[in-house]
């Protein structure tokens, strides 16, 4: 759909673009140029009067309707920028609610973390059930997510509460044996691995420099997460290098989660190397049970590997496994992910991540123009991999939701009680700070209370990092230093 927005705060333009691909997913968006045929224009205007901004949008089009939200003026310039965003944002939203007859299940929401609103009205005094209801009313969020956000909310606050020297460590190992069609995370096939050990070499430079950063300014590691790529998708010397440096830092960490995600980079001998540096915690991930959809998607194993995965993991001893599947994979329909998820029963992970399928722009399923499956589809399979989860006994302990997803839904990780996973919430909920080394990766400082949040992000490219590994050190080491 070709869609024009006028509008005289043309900043905003991103935002409410993201709105309105809330109703009809993939848009071709003109901001204030002059008509070209659109299928639809959303016209947005404003006037004054003393402290009150009166906002107006109309539809022309396939869609017609208007709609019109006043708000008082705030003093405060950054909550005033905000408010009048979020005003233009509502506005277009009840103009398209009214013209589409949609009701997204999110409502409004275009942000990846529902659950820190949720958080904000907390910190004004009130009770759970009333920053719930706030939300609701503000953002038009279904009755259904608001009772998601309830759960997880709940689980998330009988958790131990950062402190203001805990840091959660991050290892990215950016590499895996083949890319998933789906995937728009950095990485790099391993190939003839003429990378490897290079970068291993650059990783254990600064996984050295973060222990000595950690140990001079006294803090503590509350949660220590290796993740990719696949970080086994390194052969065995090279890995057994990398967790042997990271050995101090796991020792240290009250939790401590490697990924083992792909079951085709699996064998005894890695699963004993994670298992003898004492990792409380692994993901084995096969997406969903069906080959033919494993092959479809570039994922190179079987079920039959990650059932054998599985069992070597139980047989040496880990006691918890999470599995990650995924909702509105092509070709999939209910039959399919309810299959999954009765298969995924016999294996009995200890937590279930349920993610709707996002195709990316940097993704193999965008670059072929696949497109994203109905909405209803992902809807049902999400509220099965719920049901299902509950039945299990799990709870759901942390949320995020992406641009370009199925359904305008969300990705939930579920947790049997006691093995929630605290860098998950950790990272979501931006209240810890995290020391992260690889290329790629982000360091995060965050003061008490969220009252800074400072990022220094390594580079990316591979070769780049490899070259300037002092230049990633140093950026932890003065973010550290400040204040």
């Amino acid at each position: 759909m070709k869609v024009l927005f006028s509008t005289p705060v043309p900043e905003f333009a991103k935002e409410v673009g993201d709105v309105i691909s809330l109703f009809f997913g993939k848009i071709v968006y003109r901001v204030n140029q002059p008509p070209e045929g659109d299928d639809l224009v959303v016209e947005h205007s404003e006037s004054l009067e003393g402290d009150i901004r009166r906002c107006f949008v109309t539809l022309h089009g396939q869609f017609d309707g208007s709609a019109k939200l006043e708000e008082k003026i705030q003093t405060d310039s950054l909550i005033e920028k905000r408010l009048h965003k979020r005003q233009v944002k509502r506005c277009v939203y009840l103009t398209l609610l009214q013209a589409t007859k949609q009701s997204p299940p999110w409502g409004s929401l275009t942000g990846i973390r529902p659950t820190r609103l949720v958080y904000d009205e907390l910190q004004h005094g009130v009770t759970l059930p009333v920053a719930l209801a706030n939300v609701q009313q503000t953002f038009d969020v279904s009755e259904h997510k608001i009772e998601l956000l309830k759960d997880i909310i709940t689980v998330q606050q009988s958790l131990p509460v950062p402190t203001a020297k805990d840091t959660d460590v991050y290892v990215g190992i950016p590499f895996c044996v083949s890319r998933c069609y789906y995937c728009s995370f950095l990485s790099a096939e391993v190939g003839k691995g003429e990378w490897l050990a290079p970068y291993v070499d650059a990783l254990l430079l600064e996984i050295e420099s973060t222990i000595k950063l950690i140990q001079r300014k006294g803090l503590n590691v509350r949660a220590f997460y290796m993740g990719g790529g696949t970080p086994t998708a390194l052969p065995l010397p090279l890995f057994r290098k990398v967790l042997h440096a990271a050995q101090p830092l796991i020792d240290l960490a009250t939790e401590a989660t490697i990924e083992a995600g792909r079951p085709d980079t699996l064998d005894k001998d890695k699963l004993l190397a994670i298992h003898d540096v004492g990792a409380s915690r692994i993901s084995i991930n096969p997406q969903t049970m069906h080959d033919e959809t494993l092959a479809m998607i570039g994922r190179n194993h079987t079920r039959k590997q990650t059932e054998y995965a599985y069992k070597l993991a139980r047989d040496i001893g880990f006691k918890h496994i999470n599995m990650d599947i995924i909702a509105g994979l092509p070709k999939e329909d209910e039959e399919h992910f309810a299959k999954t998820l009765t298969w995924s029963e016999t294996l009995k992970p200890e937590s279930l991540t349920i993610h709707t399928l996002s195709v990316k722009r940097s993704s193999v399923l965008h670059l072929k123009q696949d497109s994203l499956p109905r909405g209803e589809l992902v809807s049902t399979m999400v509220d099965m991999g719920r049901a299902h989860a509950y039945k299990q006994g799990m709870q759901p302990y942390y949320l995020y939701r992406q641009k370009h997803q199925a359904g305008n839904l969300e990705n939930v990780g579920y947790a049997q009680p006691g093995h929630a996973c605290l860098y998950n919430i950790d990272t979501m909920e931006d209240i810890c700070s995290v020391l992260a080394v690889g290329a790629g990766s982000i360091t995060k400082r965050v003061w008490p209370g969220r009252e800074k949040i400072v990022r220094a992000p390594n580079v990316k490219e591979i070769e780049h990092y490899i070259n300037r590994v002092d230049e990633m050190v140093q950026r932890k080491i003065i973010l550290w230093d400040e204040g």
